[in-house]
């Protein structure tokens, strides 16, 4: 059920001084601008928020240990800390609006009310808050308020003067209701200095506590938005030990058509499968499309095809069942990635090799299964550039390591091919969900983010080494970094890895070098030469904590055979550990982040987080 309405005793303020798009490749020598919308009113403009922010000069970065800070890089082969402040809890992202920073931040606010700082903020319990920096003298930097946000935030939106918020609550947490749930509530930002609550929907879960990692929490969902509606996947309130077959996805929409900010209630559309990751779902040409498979959330390899289906798009409250294909597997495996493209789409399942299909959308009433390639390992990301694909990898068979960049030729829909591979990362990595939940910057909702193509066909992979855990633990994050990949000719290169420390997060172009950021360091290199590009420029911003990716037990990842019922890790210890401020994301299909989450009743305090 649906309830609509404000809810300001959840958000009270405190007085303290989808698009379904990548973001573009910027200009060489530019940073990456914030991903937002295209076509349309200007004034609607659809806005995503990041770690970092660059403007005029400036970097304004953020660290998972707490800070936010404004660095100088205008000057190639100097950085300059311009100004430093701490926010509570674990900063999350932010936008920049004139000469605010819109910060937001998870951990936030404990269930006693109290703010929580650096080492405190991490009682899963506690809740986010919206901060509203004055950045305008970076010398020092001011807090003009303080929004508390009840629960986690899982993603957000700015649509014009509105901010979009979804976050979840796990029904322990303070200021939050009574039951799980998952709220949308929207802010009127026109005046960023004074952020004010506009309205709140709130979308209630009969799912049941369970140990179980992919049912734990089915109310936390990923978001895709464009300039009239939000979309919230997620799971149907299915009880995971029945074996009936039945559409167990759901997509809750809403109505943002109105510029001010309040909400209006939309359809909720059943799928055949639960919405796992935003690149799931598009909205294109009045029709919504989606890809989902049935057992995604029970198991690691599914439990039947995955299934595209369309809908017509009459409107915000009514959705019509337009088209499906199943798409038709040798072998029963796992839905791992999807992307749109016009009038194609592309889906990634694996089991111990990875098949890409081609979808062909261009009758939405009858899409067509046409061709298929097999690879080691599996796609986590795909971004496509005409009549190629460009995709993160993930094969913890390859020798020369765990990840890699791949390139692919869709010029014919019927025979896709592997043009060209570049590996690296840690190699002999015994489990998927180690590398997803350590070596990977980003869960599957933000992996764009991270992963980037430069308009001069650099490709950028910031990643965390897994060491292994009987080694003495420190943030040098020996054999990590930003991997450089050379694109040209169809063919990828490697190129230098640009090493970080701490947890590498983003990598940019400016003036001629790579701007590297992690939560400890930014680092600028020389790009006169990729092959060496060697440090320009250092500079510490905060530090990190070494962690295991994983708690010290298996969290479910890819291929592990989680199944209804079952108790998730077992008690196997973890055979890597990561350098970062907190435990990495691996989300989307990734069975850790916004589709399938930890569940709000831990059997021992440090397992389930």
């Amino acid at each position: 059920m649906l309830v609509l309405g404000l809810a300001l005793a959840g958000c009270g303020t405190r007085a303290s001084n989808d698009s379904n798009a990548a973001g573009g490749a910027g200009a060489a020598g530019a940073a990456p601008p914030p991903m937002s919308s295209s076509g349309g009113d200007a004034g609607r403009a659809i806005l995503e928020a990041d770690i970092i922010q660059v403007l005029d000069g400036r970097l304004y970065a953020m660290s998972k240990s707490g800070s936010v800070s404004v660095i100088d890089v205008s000057v190639p082969g100097q950085l300059a800390l311009l100004g430093q402040t701490r926010v509570p809890g674990q900063p999350f992202e932010m936008y920049l609006r004139g000469d605010v920073l819109l910060a937001m931040a998870n951990t936030a606010v404990e269930p006693s009310g109290s703010y929580s700082y650096g080492s405190t903020a991490t009682d899963s319990d506690a809740s986010a808050q919206l901060i509203a920096i004055d950045v305008g003298d970076p010398a020092h930097l001011t807090t003009n308020a303080q929004l508390d946000v009840p629960g986690e935030i899982a993603d957000s939106r700015i649509v014009g003067n509105v901010l979009y918020l979804a976050t979840y609550e796990n029904a322990a947490c303070y200021g939050c209701g009574t039951t799980p749930r998952t709220l949308v509530t929207s802010f009127d930002i026109t005046d960023p200095h004074a952020a004010a609550q506009v309205d709140q929907a709130a979308f209630q879960s009969n799912a049941p506590d369970a140990y179980n990692l992919p049912w734990g929490m089915n109310w936390k969902r990923s978001i895709v938005v464009n300039d009239q509606r939000l979309y919230i996947g997620g799971h149907a309130d299915v009880d995971p030990s029945t074996m009936e077959v039945v559409q167990e996805g759901i997509i809750d929409v809403l109505d943002i058509t109105d510029p001010a900010g309040h909400l209006g209630k939309g359809e909720r559309i059943t799928t055949a499968g639960a919405i796992l990751s935003r690149w799931q779902i598009d909205e294109t040409d009045g029709i919504l499309r989606v890809i989902s498979q049935y057992g995604a959330g029970r198991s690691g390899n599914g439990l039947a095809m995955p299934l595209v289906q369309t809908f017509r798009i009459a409107s915000t409250q009514s959705f019509m069942p337009l088209g499906h294909t199943t798409i038709e597997l040798p072998m029963q495996e796992g839905l791992r990635s999807v992307r749109f493209d016009g009038n194609r789409a592309y889906a990634i399942t694996y089991n111990q090799t990875d098949p890409l299909f081609v979808i062909d959308m261009t009758d939405p009433a009858s899409p067509q299964q046409r061709g298929e390639l097999y690879m080691p390992g599996f796609m986590y990301y795909l971004e496509p550039h005409g009549q190629r694909v460009i995709g993160l990898g993930i094969d913890r068979s390859d020798p020369k390591g765990s990840l890699n960049v791949s390139l692919f030729d869709t010029s014919n829909a019927d025979a896709p091919k592997l043009l060209s591979r570049a590996s690296f990362a840690t190699a002999e990595i015994t489990e998927d969900y180690e590398i997803l939940n350590g070596e990977v910057s980003e869960d599957q909702d933000r992996i764009q983010k991270a992963f980037h193509v430069f308009d001069d066909g650099l490709v950028v992979v910031p990643f965390t080494a897994l060491q292994p855990y009987y080694q003495t633990q420190d943030c040098t994050n020996a054999g990590g970094g930003v991997q450089l990949v050379q694109w040209a000719n169809d063919t990828l290169t490697d190129r230098a890895l640009l090493q970080l420390p701490g947890n590498p997060r983003r990598a940019f172009e400016l003036s001629g070098e790579m701007v590297t950021v992690s939560d400890s360091n930014v680092r600028a290199f020389s790009l006169a030469d990729t092959v060496v590009a060697a440090p320009d420029a250092d500079l510490v911003i905060d530090t990190c904590t070494p962690d295991d990716p994983t708690g010290g037990y298996n969290q479910g990842g890819f291929g592990d055979g989680v199944g209804v019922g079952d108790e998730v890790g077992g008690g196997e210890y973890s055979d890597g550990y990561g350098c970062s401020a907190s435990r990495g994301g691996g989300g989307g299909f990734v069975l850790i982040g916004l589709g399938l989450a930890l569940s709000v009743r831990r059997r021992r305090r440090g397992i389930f987080r």
